[in-house]
């Protein structure tokens, strides 16, 4: 996933590397949109310091990634490829691989639709986090943010 901030370097990467031993066409890449970026947590909208008539821009984020597969029509072509398994990994949790093969089996033996891994998160650090939010009459969701 790219964003005008990184598409155009990453396709001559890729380009310039030989797609690192892999086809072109076993490569996707899915370009997401850019937002509002907020200034704080009361949800300010973060100005441009050299123009305050301009609102800051950034991308989506890696939550973005499942409206940009389906839209992208790139989840159909896998589902009519006979893929079963779709893996997401964020460049920022490296540790993850080494608990991918416990989650995939864990995910296949629960017959689980999504399944999720996460580390322990500190403020400020440009990871990704899971949040739960617990409603008054005790049920819950998770909500993720990248």
């Amino acid at each position: 996933m790219t964003s005008d901030d990184t598409h155009a370097r990453t396709l001559q990467l890729l380009e310039s590397n030989s797609y690192f031993g892999m086809k072109p066409t076993q490569v996707k890449l899915l370009k997401q949109e850019k937002v509002a970026c907020l200034a704080d947590n009361d949800a300010r909208l973060a100005v441009d310091p050299k123009n305050k008539y301009r609102i800051q821009t950034k991308p989506h984020g890696h939550g973005d990634v499942h409206s940009l597969l389906y839209s992208s029509g790139l989840l159909k072509e896998w589902k009519d490829a006979g893929l079963r398994w779709v893996l997401f990994f964020q460049d920022t949790n490296g540790l993850l691989f080494k608990a991918i093969p416990a989650a995939l089996g864990v995910s296949a033996t629960k017959e689980y639709h999504v399944n999720s891994l996460s580390v322990p998160r500190k403020a400020k650090e440009a990871i990704g986090g899971i949040t739960r939010l617990t409603h008054a009459d005790g049920t819950f969701c998770y909500l993720s943010s990248y």
